[in-house]
């Protein structure tokens, strides 16, 4: 902060009469993030909240949303939604010519009493919390994204275009309706999209987590920031989207399709045909969100590299990140092992 500027920093544990703010605030940032909404912070926060909010002169500038897990006596400070919810872009966030406030403050809130790990995984790439405690933001995955601008489709690769509407085109035989969720038909959306996922048990993890998506999800379709949508053929649920709206950005964060044979080709058909709806709704960008999914190379030509921020303090809280960095690493040992000694089989047998 300037050095002429006298004003205060203060931190708060918590800013529930402050969402207003919080809003503002998350609206300013390079990356507005879904993840940063009070719909997600309210349903699907594990542990408790711990919501710090930096003022200046008491005007809000900027915070970060977490929750903590006892572990060992060390509060374990995580974003809402950390694991297979796959939140991306959280961080420690501020209103531009705010940053070194809100990284001064965090950090002097951080070095306080008490025994703490940070631990954000789907950091931005400069991360403001990074910054603030002096540590790496270690890269871990990638999200793909495209700017928008005209058609969709006619931006895409000759073989993308041709399959989509080869796909059209033979769903459409067999008669297609598409549908998208509202405040009256959200619960009915996300039933469909739970019978997709039980076919599939890799699923399993994330319906397990639906019991705290699916009030989020309601929330956001109310306010207009989230879409849920519905391909139908013939008479049955072929595919269902979630997609996030946020600051001119349409954000795909899941897709459930049939695995019947006739039904390939649907997801994509459906994910082509939301963001046409958000070209046409004035939309600037699709961000397909964590992960490199072979299916989002046809979507997307552009990535943003996501990190992860760790950070301890306190004899306690060192030593419990420094276990879990031990365990890591003998479980990358042990995989690398396994992955030598299964091409020593494979070759074996190729020469036998």
């Amino acid at each position: 902060m300037d050095g002429s500027n006298r004003s205060t920093v203060r931190v708060r544990d918590e800013f529930h009469t402050w969402t207003e703010s919080w809003l503002r605030i998350a609206q300013q940032l390079p990356h507005p993030s879904p993840f940063a909404q009070p719909w997600w912070l309210r349903h699907v926060a594990r542990g408790t909240p711990v919501h710090l909010l930096v003022l200046v002169d008491d005007e809000p500038v900027g915070g970060i949303a977490l929750t903590a897990r006892r572990v060992l006596g060390v509060d374990v400070l995580r974003p809402a939604g950390h694991g297979v919810p796959c939140p991306d872009h959280v961080d420690l966030v501020a209103v531009p010519g705010h940053e070194d406030a809100v990284a001064a403050a965090f950090a002097g809130w951080f070095a306080g009493p008490g025994d703490r790990v940070l631990d954000l995984a789907g950091a931005p790439e400069r991360s403001l919390a990074a910054r603030s405690l002096g540590v790496a933001a270690v890269p871990m995955d990638v999200a793909p994204y495209e700017p928008l601008a005209g058609s969709f489709l006619e931006s895409r690769s000759a073989s993308f275009r041709r399959n989509v509407r080869r796909t059209e085109k033979r769903l459409a035989r067999d008669g297609v309706a598409q549908w998208s969720a509202t405040p009256d038909t959200v619960g009915r959306a996300l039933d469909a999209f739970e019978a997709l996922h039980r076919d599939r048990p890799d699923r399993a993890p994330l319906l397990a987590e639906m019991d705290r998506l699916r009030p989020a999800l309601a929330e956001a379709v109310g306010c207009g920031e989230a879409r849920i949508d519905v391909l139908e053929v013939a008479g049955r649920t072929a595919a269902v989207s979630v997609a996030f709206l946020v600051a001119g950005r349409l954000a795909l964060y899941q897709l459930a399709r049939s695995t019947a044979r006739e039904h390939d080709g649907a997801g994509t058909v459906l994910l082509v045909r939301v963001v046409e709806q958000a070209v046409a709704d004035g939309c600037t960008e699709v961000d397909m969100l964590r992960g490199e999914e072979a299916y989002k190379g046809g979507f997307a030509s552009r990535r943003r590299v996501l990190t992860r921020v760790r950070a301890a303090h306190g004899v306690r809280g060192r030593a419990l990140l420094a276990g879990w960095d031990g365990v890591r690493r003998a479980h990358a040992v042990r995989a690398r092992v396994q992955a030598r000694a299964r091409t020593r089989v494979s070759s074996a047998r190729g020469g036998a």
